[in-house]
């Protein structure tokens, strides 16, 4: 399955991915509304874009109480806007930060198939391409970053 990758050591922190991918959806420019979000950690000075992973055992599906999330027939991660209320679960148990709820729940759906925040990266941090699904989780994923970067 095609996933989004992120290459961090590229990303610039412009914060356009989030820019782009609030106009697609939304038409307008608000970070609140993206699918995506840059976390920005000051103290290494990284900036790394957080997107949904495609999750083989995506927890958020199984908390949600209204059932509004599922696993569409191509294995992406859907939410029935007709069915989430914004309780906030499935932000709170998504192990990798990367639901968002303002009204309703923020998932990232792959803007189907051609993602508008990877065809606007400026730096190309940002790819979509066949890859498993991951299985590091965020503290390993920022851990090795750091280790790569010679930060400890």
């Amino acid at each position: 399955m095609k996933r989004i990758k992120v290459k961090a050591e590229l990303c610039a922190g412009c914060r356009q991915c989030e820019m782009v991918c609030s106009f697609e959806y939304f038409n307008v420019f608000s970070p609140a509304l993206a699918r995506v979000t840059v976390h920005k950690d000051d103290r290494y000075g990284l900036d790394y874009p957080v997107t949904c992973r495609q999750c083989t055992d995506c927890p958020p599906i199984h908390a949600c109480p209204e059932q509004a999330l599922s696993r569409t027939e191509e294995g992406l991660t859907w939410c029935s806007w007709q069915d989430c209320t914004g309780c906030g679960v499935c932000e709170n148990v998504c192990t990798y930060g990367a639901i968002k709820v303002n009204d309703k729940a923020l998932i990232c759906n792959l803007c189907g198939g051609a993602p508008q925040c990877v065809a606007r990266c400026p730096t190309a941090a940002i790819e979509y391409v066949e890859m498993p699904p991951s299985t590091e989780t965020p503290i390993e994923a920022f851990s090795r970053l750091k280790e790569e970067w010679g930060f400890e």
